[in-house]
């Protein structure tokens, strides 16, 4: 039982990756692959769009043909989604489809996924097109 003073618990789920930052409809992947903001980065492409919600989703694409053996493959998945649980803060409002590329280092992949996705928020900020409030805000 935690103490009457101590924070509570459920304080610490916002880093949480659950169903609903899970992307699985094929939709929503095309929707990324139609933003065209894409960071590669050791073996690994990022793609960002964004999404209109409060929080950020995640989808991946870890192909046979590369990581032959399922054991591979999951460890490669269990890996982007423990990087982009510890950073979904950053990222909220921003889909995020990891697709591999080619085998991955593990050392590498977990440096890489680190940076390939603060630099994606970068990216979006650098394509964000001015919307309507803001180009009449400009005007006198």
């Amino acid at each position: 039982m935690p103490d009457p003073g101590s924070p509570p618990i459920v304080a610490g789920l916002h880093k949480t990756f659950g169903r609903q930052k899970k992307m699985r409809k094929t939709d929503e992947f095309s929707s990324v692959f139609r933003f065209r903001c894409v960071r590669a980065i050791a073996g690994i492409d990022l793609l960002a769009a964004p999404n209109g919600l409060d929080y950020s989703r995640l989808g991946m694409i870890v192909p046979k043909k590369i990581l032959a053996t399922a054991v591979a493959r999951n460890r490669v998945k269990r890996l982007i989604r423990e990087s982009f649980r510890l950073n979904q803060c950053e990222l909220a409002g921003l889909d995020i489809v990891a697709r591999v590329k080619s085998t991955p280092e593990e050392a590498k992949l977990i440096d890489a996924l680190q940076t390939g996705l603060k630099q994606c928020k970068s990216c979006l900020a650098h394509n964000a097109k001015p919307t309507i409030q803001a180009v009449r805000a400009d005007k006198p």
